[in-house]
This record gives C-alpha cells, structure tokens and sequence, in this order.
C-alpha cells in the first residue's frame, strides 16, 4: 500500500510538471522556499503606543500543488508572542496531503483538537480554503474562507475520517525572538496618562524680561476681551482642517480595520467568547496563513535605496487587505521568489494553457524611476548649499545681493544640516533677504523684547479665563507629550524642550485666537524647535510657517485655503494625470475631495517621508523658486509616480485612501521632488494655461519670466464659483 501511494505521489508531481504546476528552480510540492523572522504586523489598536504597534512574527512561504493553479505559494506568518506563550500546542497551516494516510488510525486524545472550519453541519462538505488565522491556539474563520477542511496534528492524523485535514506540525519557539510584554505596555500607557495630567496641571510660571507698560496692559485686556468670541476653531473655513486631522494618528491597518478592509476574526461568536471566559477584542496579530495564488494583488513597496526593507501588502479577492513589514530586510529576496513564481506561472500559461485565477497584474515590485525627459533640464547642476556656499552669495556688509539664485539652488539641492539654523530665518521671511548683518542683529533683539511682551499677554489672557485656556493647554500637552519621542532632543521624561514646545504653542494660541491650537501644529513646530534651538527664534519660524499653511483659514473671512489647494489640485491632476482623473470621476463623489492628500498638505509631508528628506521638501517649498505652491506640484508628483497602480487595480474611494496611507514612509522622496520639478518646469513650458490655475503663477517670482515673455490663458469650464470668466 506504501509504495503504491509513492508511486501515485510521483506520478501527481510528474504531472503537475508537465503542465507548469512545479520548477526544479523554485522548490517541490512541501518545500519551504522562504523564512524570516522579526517581520511585524502592526496593531490596529488606536490606543496602542508608538513602540507597542510593531508585533513582530516568523514568516514563512511553501511551494503546494494546485489542481487548477498548478503550482502556488502558501504564506504563513506566527506572531512571536504566540509562539512565546504557547509553544508545544500552536498549529500552523502546511501543504495538503503532506499526512501519511495508508498507516493505521489510533484513538485521539482531548488535546488533539479538531477544529473544523464553520458550522459543524458543512465540516464535511468539501469548499476552498483561502484564509485561516489562529489566535492563541484556537483556529477560526474570517471572510470569504471557502476551503472548511480540518486541522489534524501530524501524530494524531491517522483517522480515515479525516484524509481531507490539513497536516499541522509542531513549532518551536524561534530563538533570539523579540517578544512583546503586555505589562509594560500598560504601565507604559498609564506612565503617559500621569505625564499628561501632571503637565497639564503645572503652573505657567516663566520669568518674564520685563514688566509691560500701562499702555501694553490696557491694549492686552482690550484685545483678550475681544476675542472671547472669537476662539472657535470649529467653524467657518477651519471645519475641514478639523475633521483632517482626525486622520492625523490613524495607521494604515487601523483604516483599513475600520472600514472593512483587513483580515481579521469577524465571525467569532459572543457564546465563543463568554466559554473562555474573556472578551476577545478584533485585531490582526493573529496566526495567518494565506494562498498566494487566490489574492488579487501583492504588492512590494521598498523604504530604503538598498531595496532590503519595506512592506508587503496583500489584497484578497473581495478588497481585504494585509500589510506585512519588513524592518530587517529580506523582502528583496521574498520578491525574486515572487518573480521567479510569475514567470513559471506565465510560461504554464503560453506553453501547456493552464488557466490562471489571477490576472497578470497581482505581482507589483513598485520601484518607480523618472525618465531624463521628465526631469528639469537643471536637475543635478547644484549641490547641497554649504557655509562657502552661502557667503558666496553675500557682499561685504552681509546682505545676500541675489536672493533668486540663492532660492533657485535651494530649491533643486536643499542646504546642509549645518547651515539650516542660518537659512530657515530667510526662508520663512523673518529675515528679509535684502538685511545687512547690523539689521539683522536689531531684528533679532526687537524680536526677543516682542516675545517677552508676548508672553505677559498670555499670563495676564489665562488669569481672565482660566478654565477655557487650562483645557486648550491639556490638548497642546497631549500632543506635545507625543511627538517626535525618537528625536534626542525631545527624548525622555520631563524634558525641558517638551515644555518650550508647550509655551511657543500656547503663546501662538492666544496671538491667534481666530485660529488657537489645532491637532497637528505641534508637528509642525518639533522640526524648527530642535533646529534653531531657540524659543524667539522658533516662534517667529513657526508663526511665518503657519501663514503658508492651511492652518491660516480664517472663519472671519470667505476664503478657505484648504478647498482652494484642492481646486488646485484637481485641475493639475486633470492636465498632468489625465488617466487618474477619469478614475477618480467613475468613484462616488466624495473621491474628488481628494481626501488621501488631506495629510500631506496639512502636515507638509511629514508623515510620508522620514523627517530628513520631508525638510528638504519644506526646503524646496519655502524657497518659492517659480511658485508658491510647489507643495501641489508635489502631490502631483506623488499621484504621477505611485497612482498608476490605483488605475491598474481600479481600486475605489476607500481603497485608493488605503493605498496612499500605506505608502507612507515608502516613497522614494529623491524621485518625488525630482519628479515635481520636472512638472513645475513643464508647467512654466505651457503654451497655455487654464484659467483655474492662473493663481500659480500669480506669485511675486519674478521666474515666470525666464523661459516665456508671456503667459496665455484659456477658460476650462471647471469655475465653482458664479462669476464670469474673464478669459471665456
């Protein structure tokens, strides 16, 4: 019976051989052609910690025999801490048929679990299997699982019952694994929690420079009693600012767990869960195993120019998503596997025609590159600004004598880390650029004597309405408590640059009452904060930064910047990415508000880049070479660049939303800003403009000039408002 069961083996792989189901160069029916561990899953909890997010886990990919897709990949991932916690009992999902079925049948233990997948009035039909996950060492179902077979341990699968079971082998715990305690993580969570409250408690005292005047005083009061009305950022223009920066915090897999997109336990009955004796909360850091050659997409997204690191994101048929993480590297070899799989697969197809379930499109290596024509011919002429640099471009009495070229090199090569402390001030106009050095040493002090004055404001402010602006502060705390911790000079407990951070906020809040604090700001302000070093000098950065921002909208007046960005934006989409836009227009409606740029205009790419090359796009941007909406360009040169895939998917709203959340800090940021310069400059090319962009242009650069003596416009249709266009 042995060896006719060999020799049926054999004949099954020889077959599958012949018809492109198995490769010598990949692996055989069984084979693992892949392991790694410390890939992380990152939790969907909202509440969870920065370093609590990561759950890393041993993943693994198997070669199996398919019968109608010859030969496939099965992925399996097991999260550390279930390997930790429960090592001798956690199943895995392998290969079918790996069983030994011709030996006899013993008796099975209680231990020995049978765990049918649905109801057990169909655990006997026979469907399709395409996702299993297991948690804690109890295996269920989620969505679209359609292969219920059952899950036998290899010592006890000898029931004939169960010749249909998928084998399970025993694991053991992996070596030198990180593991995640979840009590630290609470102690952690409540460690935060007393920060907050005992900074939001602290007293405001700072020594003040000088006493104000009666005067200051008298206008102080007047000013705080006018603008008691006034502080309401949830009205007029800010609305849309307020409901963006609900997404501010919100990670990928926490969007996609929202809104139905993740794999996850969905079917786990309340009655399941009270025989345990615990409430079982959704999440993803389950056991996960999955039929690669069932998915609709898997997509590779490299973080880092090695093309080691990044992410793999995998997308099931009906649209549910799984985003794994590679920190350590080896996903470039996990993609030539992949490669390697397509190519057997599309030769099974040309040669012998076996059918394929999935179209040519489910493997993507995103590795994005930007041909020489799409590039500004001036592209790579200049170098990081540095000191010799920049007093080259100074005469004797220290006034920089052509800010254009000064602006124009920064805008193509950004300046060294160095001489940003020296730079920014010029960039974000606090310094004219006209300023000798003696002018510039007056502006300096006039500037420290209106920050003390500033300040007495907002001690004397707080005292008349106490409660109001103690419940403002504990919102700036919250967010100050958590931003930039990575960066040494925010690190560590009771920091004293955390509290200047708190006081440039709060002093900001009540010279701008119309606008006051909103989530996001204090992001904003962490980079010039540990740049300049100084509290005066972060101030006024901060406060210039702000009007370039959309944070600026004012309800007092009709303007709203964020609606008049995204304007901006849909017209250049529809002239520069033509294919993207009629996209966008097949969606629901609200795809057009465009609401995956939402972050990157608010935050200034902040969070799509990692904080180095997201300042030289601040760089670029603050330099105003040719526009003062460079940050647009930007966008565009990101939809350019990484929105091909979206059409090729025909992903919807929500999915397009996910898509862009999951690129962020997997974007190649060199390309990107290379990319929006080719754009600018073919937007200065045009022959002719729509009329709904002539605002890009309207600037004080006096570049527009440098390429056309004139500008013609025409009327596109694509007005919002009632008034006549005057180029129509």
């Amino acid at each position: 019976m042995s060896a006719f069961s060999e020799f049926f083996k054999k004949a099954h792989d020889a077959i599958n051989g012949i018809r492109g189901g198995n490769s010598f160069f990949l692996g055989k029916d069984g084979d693992v052609v892949y392991s790694k561990n410390n890939v992380c899953v990152h939790e969907t909890d909202a509440k969870a910690g920065e370093d609590e997010a990561h759950c890393p886990g041993y993943l693994s990919v198997q070669c199996q025999c398919d019968e109608s897709l010859g030969l496939t990949l099965i992925l399996q991932w097991l999260p550390n801490v279930t390997l930790h916690k429960n090592p001798q009992s956690i199943r895995s999902v392998s290969p079918r048929g790996k069983q030994n079925r011709d030996e006899t049948p013993p008796t099975r233990t209680a231990e020995e679990v049978r765990i049918a997948l649905g109801s057990d009035e169909d655990s006997s039909q026979s469907v399709s299997l395409d996702i299993q996950v297991e948690e804690c060492g109890t295996a269920v179902p989620v969505k679209q699982v359609k292969r219920p077979t059952t899950l036998v341990p290899y010592s006890a699968q000898e029931d004939h019952s169960f010749n249909d079971a998928l084998g399970v082998p025993s694991i053991n715990v992996i070596p030198h694994t990180p593991i995640k305690h979840e009590k630290d993580g609470i102690q952690n969570s409540e460690k935060v929690k007393d920060d907050v409250e005992r900074q939001s408690q602290s007293s405001l005292s700072t020594s003040c420079a000088d006493e104000m005047s009666e005067k200051e005083l008298s206008s102080s009061e007047d000013e705080d009693d006018g603008c008691e009305g006034k502080v309401d950022v949830g009205v007029g223009g800010l609305e849309k600012i307020l409901e963006s920066t609900q997404m501010f915090d919100v990670t990928p897999e926490q969007f996609a767990l929202e809104h139905d997109l993740m794999l996850t336990d969905t079917k786990t009955t309340d009655n399941d869960e009270q025989s345990r004796g615990r409430t079982k909360k959704a999440g993803t850091t389950s056991l996960f195993s999955v039929n690669l050659g069932k998915m609709r997409s898997m997509r590779v997204f490299y973080s880092d120019p090695e093309c080691t690191c990044g992410q793999l994101v995998i997308a099931t048929l009906d649209s549910h998503y799984k985003i794994l993480h590679f920190h350590h590297g080896g996903l470039d070899k996990l993609a030539k596997i992949f490669e390697q799989w397509s190519s057997i697969k599309a030769r099974s197809v040309q040669e012998v025609g076996s059918p394929s379930a999935i179209a040519d499109k489910q493997l993507i290596i995103c590795q994005p590159a930007a041909p020489t024509f799409e590039k500004d011919p001036e592209e790579g002429l200049f170098e990081k600004m540095t000191l010799n640099e920049w007093r080259s471009y100074e005469n004797k009495a220290g006034v920089i004598v052509d800010s254009s070229t000064v602006r124009k090199h920064i805008h193509f090569a950004s300046v060294n880390f160095d001489m940003r402390e020296k730079v920014w001030p010029f960039l974000l106009r606090v310094y004219p650029w006209e300023s000798s050095a003696d002018q510039r040493d007056n502006i300096k002090n006039d500037l420290f004597l209106e920050y003390q004055n500033i300040r007495k404001k907002r001690y004397r402010t707080m005292d008349n309405a106490p409660a109001r602006w103690l419940s403002i502060e504990n919102s700036i705390v919250k967010d100050v408590i958590r931003t930039d911790r990575k960066n040494p000079f925010f690190a560590g407990d009771n920091n004293p640059n955390g509290e200047t951070m708190k006081n440039i906020l709060i002093n900001y809040a009540i010279m701008n009452p119309e606008i006051n604090y909103i989530q996001g700001m204090s992001d904003l302000l962490a980079p010039l904060l540990s740049t300049l070093n100084d509290e005066v000098d972060a101030y006024f950065c901060f406060t210039n930064f702000m009007k370039r921002t959309v944070f600026s909208s004012t309800p007092q007046g009709n303007e709203n910047l964020m609606e008049t960005n995204l304007n901006y934006l849909r017209n250049m989409i529809k002239l520069f990415e033509p294919d993207f836009y009629q996209h966008l227009e097949k969606q629901k409606p609200d795809a057009m508000q465009l609401m995956f740029v939402h972050r990157w205009i608010l935050l200034c790419f902040k969070r799509e880049f990692p904080e180095n090359h997201a300042l030289h796009v601040w760089e670029g941007c603050w330099a105003a070479w040719r526009t003062n909406y460079f940050h647009l360009f930007v966008c565009v040169a990101i939809v350019s660049v990484y929105g091909k895939d979206v059409i090729a998917q025909d992903l919807p709203h929500d999915e397009i939303l996910l898509y862009f959340s999951s690129l962020a800090m997997h974007m190649d940021p060199v390309l990107v800003l290379q990319k929006a310069r080719g754009l600018l400059y073919e937007f200065t090319r045009l022959e002719k403009i729509p009329c709904v962009l002539e605002g890009l242009c309207s600037a004080e650069n006096e570049q527009w000039h440098s390429h056309k003596s004139f500008r013609n416009f025409y009327c596109n249709q694509s007005h919002t408002d009632k008034e006549v266009c005057p180029y129509q």
